[in-house]
């Protein structure tokens, strides 16, 4: 090239890049004159009208972020945006100003406020219409997220909300621009299909919007490299499937070949050991058989010791009933020829206590099981016995609450005469002169196998110089040696009357 044609050359140039700064200057000089007009405009209005004008003044100067003391200017905007909003309860400028704020942290990179703010602006703007500026909060998530070390599944949930707001406003611009991130991230997480799928929807999304091709250019891109990605990757698979058949079939026709003498030989042994265990299975059966047949004897000899044990078992507990009643007779007996009123109340309290225990023996020789008792049917016979016993018609109303239950012998017998006892001091002490007289016994089980036992009549109650734990009386003390044969813990109150309390534990190798 000649020197003066160079010269040319760079005189032009020169005046190409002279041309482009005054034109900046022009601009520049242009948006600070209408930033200045903007400002004064602010001493001139109120309200939301001041509102809208400090969050357009915080726009402009977020364009000039790479000045400290402008962008400065832009937070100091946004944040009186916030506080008039807040005093005006504005909902809509309250998230405008939360989501400008995000804005500016995100240029300063100050990822927790980003999404504080970005949060806040999603909790007032969800209150109202304005369905791009709360996706536009999304996408303020969405960008700390992407900023920070969050799982997949954080980055993906906030850009998804985004774009399903944008398909509400009718926004395809802003909602091909989710999906293009959408894609990136699948493409990041190398999960293609759902990469192309997503940048597929932001191509359509772009041609709807009519934007221009220098937009979604690098989405077009991406498409091309996926395409290519997985036209080749198919390519691949094809080659190294005909390759695997190939191989296959070299190998199926040395396998058949292999196949048929090893089968051959197999079939000569697997003969042999039919045989063989042809005839082991008989001499076995044979032996099987004398041996079911020795079972069957035992089983036969065991079945009859066991009817009779439990013949034996009903036996005796027949005859510990019917020796208890003897007993009972005996004791009726020798009350005839006693004098002492207070003997003869012994002798009839002992009566009461033996036919409880001779209950329980009748009950086992009429149960199938030979080690439990049915407590609402005990309960329900005991109590009929007392009233039989007292002659004391319709006068005492029994009430039973008792829950479905049974219990063993070791158990059963320190309740029965714990009731025995608390129904007779009831009958002979707390009525006498109470109208509509009335003893309810309650038998509940509770969690952790664990029951209570109350038994408590509407009576005169206990004298105020009763101590239950230092009495004379041998009923009190039996209930109290009773209670503790159980591990349980006795209490006797007054409560419109006597109140007996028994809370005991049952373990469950005993419950059925």
């Amino acid at each position: 090239m000649k020197p003066s044609a160079c010269t040319e050359y760079f005189i032009i140039i020169l005046l190409i890049i002279g041309n482009s700064l005054g034109i900046n200057a022009q601009i520049s000089s242009y948006a600070d004159k209408e930033i200045k007009n903007t400002e004064s405009y602010l001493t001139e209005v109120e309200g939301i009208e001041k509102i809208k004008t400090l969050l357009k003044l915080s726009d402009r100067y977020e364009t000039l972020y790479f000045k400290p003391k402008e962008i400065r200017k832009a937070f100091d905007f946004a944040n009186e945006a916030l506080r008039l909003s807040q005093a005006l309860h504005s909902d809509i400028y309250g998230g405008k100003a939360y989501l400008q704020l995000s804005m500016l942290y995100e240029l300063q990179n100050n990822d927790e406020m980003l999404e504080s703010c970005a949060r806040n602006a999603i909790d007032l703007l969800t209150k109202t219409d304005q369905i791009d500026d709360l996706a536009e909060a999304w996408v303020m998530v969405w960008s700390a997220k992407m900023r920070s070390n969050a799982p997949p599944e954080e980055k993906f949930v906030p850009i998804s909300k985004a774009a399903a707001l944008f398909k509400l406003s009718g926004n395809n611009k802003r909602r091909s621009d989710c999906y293009r991130e959408i894609g990136a991230l699948y493409f990041r997480y190398k999960d293609f299909p759902k990469a192309m799928s997503s940048l597929e929807k932001a191509m359509v999304l772009y041609k709807a919007a009519d934007v221009g091709e220098k937009d979604y250019y690098p989405v077009s891109f991406r498409l091309n490299i996926l395409y290519e990605t997985e036209k080749k990757n198919k390519d691949l698979i094809i080659l190294r499937n005909k390759a695997l058949l190939q191989q296959n079939e070299l190998k199926a026709a040395a396998f058949l070949r292999n196949s048929m003498i090893v089968f051959m030989l197999l079939l000569l042994i697997i003969f042999g050991l039919l045989y063989k265990r042809f005839k082991f299975k008989k001499e076995t059966s044979r032996l099987l058989e004398i041996q079911q047949e020795e079972i069957n004897q035992k089983n036969i000899t065991l079945q009859n010791m066991l009817i009779e044990k439990e013949w034996l078992l009903r036996e005796i507990h027949h005859r510990v009933k019917n020796n208890l009643h003897m007993v009972v007779g005996l004791l009726a007996s020798q009350a005839e020829f006693l004098k002492n009123e207070e003997a003869i109340q012994a002798i009839i309290s002992s009566q009461n206590r033996i036919h409880s225990m001779s209950l329980i023996h009748q009950k086992l020789y009429q149960s199938e099981d030979l080690s439990i008792i049915n407590m609402p049917s005990y309960l329900l016979e005991l109590s009929e016995y007392l009233k039989d016993s007292f002659n004391i018609g319709k006068s005492v109303r029994f009430i039973l609450d008792v829950d479905n239950f049974d219990f063993p012998l070791s158990h059963s017998i320190p309740i029965g005469l714990i009731i025995n006892e608390a129904v007779t001091n009831s009958i002979k002490y707390a009525f006498p002169s109470v109208s509509e007289a009335r003893i309810e016994i309650r038998l509940k089980s509770e969690d952790n196998h664990k029951f209570i036992l109350v038994i408590q009549d509407n009576g005169i109650g206990l004298p105020s110089d009763f101590d239950p734990y230092d009495n004379p009386s041998l009923g009190v003390k039996l209930m109290h040696g009773l209670s503790a044969d159980i591990g349980g813990k006795f209490l006797i109150t007054n409560s419109n009357g006597t109140k007996i309390t028994l809370e005991f534990t049952l373990n469950e190798n005993n419950l059925h």
